[in-house]
């Protein structure tokens, strides 16, 4: 199918989902691999992950115009960026779907999960206490699943990797629909930030985005 869905968020980010339905052959031959990507990927024996793979990066030369698209590379803490350095960009994968974000002024994040509800057995790895008291009984699955996608979000976002869940990132009590925004917070020792996202279950999967502008204080502060 290719491009599930693709919109705006506000000026500088766009979001982006693809469905996959192409075979390996297909995604492989639809994009053009550097050296270095095509020794990375045989180095996969998972099909699936081989899909998802080249899927997010067919994604990505959809939502980045050619003159600014360049293969993708990772830092020392496994964030990746493109190698022109023309966008922050963030991906993920979950069953039949990739997802990408890309800003051309901001850091970014994003996940997608499938909803199932094997989550409630780990949310006391991933949330505090105050959160677990904030979870809505009548959609729990549900609201575990956004909690968990806006925590992977930010971590994402922050690109490095000595963040706890349950001690550093923290979301504020919100109700629950299929689609919203929602305000989290990273709190360290030297690093303090509040912000949005945005979150919509797609079918029986969720996303969750970030992109890391002021407008997510301010919004924060007005509640």
């Amino acid at each position: 199918m290719g491009i599930y869905y693709k919109k705006q968020f506000g000026q500088s980010s766009t979001v982006g989902l693809w469905e996959i339905t192409e075979t390996l052959d297909f995604l492989y031959k639809n994009i053009l691999l550097n050296e270095e990507e095509i020794k990375s990927f045989s180095y996969f024996k998972n099909e699936l992950r081989k899909l998802h793979w080249l899927s997010y990066r067919n994604l990505l030369k959809e939502i980045i115009s050619p003159k600014d698209y360049s293969h993708v590379v990772y830092d020392d803490n496994g964030k990746p960026f493109l190698s022109c350095k023309s966008h922050h960009l963030s991906v993920s994968h979950s069953g039949k779907f990739s997802a990408a974000i890309i800003s051309n002024k901001y850091p970014v994040g994003i996940d997608i999960e499938k909803i199932h509800p094997r989550i409630e057995k780990l949310a006391c790895k991933f949330l505090s206490e105050k959160e677990l008291s904030d979870i809505d009984k009548n959609n729990k699955t549900e609201m575990l699943q956004v909690y968990w996608g806006a925590k992977e979000a930010l971590y994402k976002l922050y690109g490095m990797k000595e963040l706890l869940f349950p001690e550093n990132i923290f979301i504020k009590p919100f109700e629950y629909n299929n689609a919203g925004e929602i305000e989290g917070e990273i709190n360290t020792k030297n690093f303090s930030k509040k912000y949005t996202l945005f979150y919509e279950r797609i079918e029986n999967y969720m996303l969750v985005h970030v992109t890391d502008d002021e407008l997510g204080v301010r919004l924060w502060r007005r509640s």
